[in-house]
């Protein structure tokens, strides 16, 4: 699997892009806020139909524009070659085509996958348990195709449940004096969020175990001892007992108190939780180990090698890091890396590279030194 070219229309602050990809490891250059992130974002939707970026699809659009176009041309191995456009608006309503085949929008999913490395990537081990959960839920979608349905399907019942509570208490009702019609459907609405809960926990919780031990290895080989590293998932699978002891504070807080949408993940290093006593080194080689780990499930599930994408994170890392990580990756490994100059460890690829230059939203001629 190969992505080979990108073009764009309208998206973000390009204009008109046309980038044709010559080597597995392309690097682009560029000052901040040029637009090198943007094409890392493109990626991250051929793969997941989202943006980590991106609240709303109005804020992928050229701000001079109404929607927006990217297009993509994948090269597999043993099968057809892809064509994928899609067309997004500021409605939020998307068009796609495969192939010059008019499909829906989630069956982008699948078609390509990548692993992404960002600054913001570094705050998993010790950032919000939304930022966790969020992760989790990102390595999921790309795993196991029916997930995508069943996160969704999650977070419309946990809407709706949560609506249902909002509107008895518009009406007055509390949980104390709540109408028997109304103590019945809050028993149908707990029967379809812990059904919709428990699937959900039961993936990210299989996830988790799994992983545990694969991101120990790597962690092991980063600081070069055997430190013992494991992960938990901090949730549980539901039953009605569980929601029902639960009634009283959710029409408390006006929403459902406790679930998946709540759950979170331990990072324990020598038994300790490492987002309270590890380094700032320590952190990093975690999640370093975490993003080596996403690559290798993702060839072991697939057979297929994802596509890394590195966002100006080389420079967070010192240099025995950035070596690590750099050696890791393999030679059929494709590889896109932004950054705001060729230091001393991408000087070593540059050779073997092709090197593009961006500044305002286009491409502009690279010059060697």
């Amino acid at each position: 699997m190969f992505l080979k070219t990108i073009n764009l229309i309208n998206f973000r602050n390009y204009q008109e892009l046309f980038l044709n990809i010559e080597r597995p490891k392309l690097i682009i250059l560029g000052d901040n806020s040029q637009g090198k992130t943007n094409l890392l974002e493109v990626v991250q939707i051929f793969s997941t139909g989202k943006s980590k970026r991106a609240g709303k699809d109005a804020l992928l659009v050229n701000f001079n524009a109404e929607n927006a176009v990217i297009h993509a041309k994948i090269l597999r191995e043993n099968a057809n070659d892809l064509n994928i456009a899609m067309m997004i608006r500021r409605s939020g309503r998307r068009t796609l085509k495969i192939n010059e085949v008019n499909m829906k929008p989630k069956d982008i999913n699948h078609k390509l996958y990548s692993v992404s490395f960002m600054v913001d990537d570094l705050n998993i081990v010790s950032g919000s348990p939304s930022s966790r959960r969020d992760w989790l839920d990102t390595i999921l979608e790309q795993l196991y195709l029916p997930y995508g349905e069943i996160l969704t399907k999650f977070e419309k019942t946990l809407s709706q449940r949560n609506s249902f509570i909002k509107s008895c208490l518009e009406k007055d009702f509390f949980y104390s004096n709540l109408p028997l019609a109304f103590q019945e459907q809050l028993s149908i609405w707990d029967e379809l969020f812990i059904n919709a809960a428990n699937e959900l926990t039961k993936y990210r919780y299989e996830l988790v175990t799994k992983i545990s031990p694969l991101v120990e290895k790597y962690y092991q080989d980063i600081a070069g001892e055997a430190l013992s590293l494991r992960l938990e998932y901090l949730g549980k699978v539901l039953s009605p007992e569980d929601l029902k002891a639960d009634h009283k504070l959710d029409f408390i807080r006006a929403c459902t108190s406790h679930g998946p949408q709540r759950d979170d993940i331990n990072f324990m290093l020598k038994e300790q939780l490492a987002s309270d006593f590890a380094s700032q080194g320590e952190k990093r080689s975690i999640v370093l180990a975490v993003k080596l780990t996403e690559i290798e499930l993702l060839k072991e599930e697939h057979g297929l090698q994802p596509i890394l994408l590195l966002d100006d994170v080389l420079a967070e890392l010192d240099e025995a890091r950035q070596d690590h990580l750099l050696e890791a990756i393999s030679d059929d490994t494709q590889v896109i890396i932004t950054t705001t100059h060729l230091g001393r460890h991408l000087q070593k690829w540059s050779e073997n590279a092709q090197i593009i230059n961006i500044k305002a939203g286009a491409l502009v001629e690279y010059a060697k030194s």
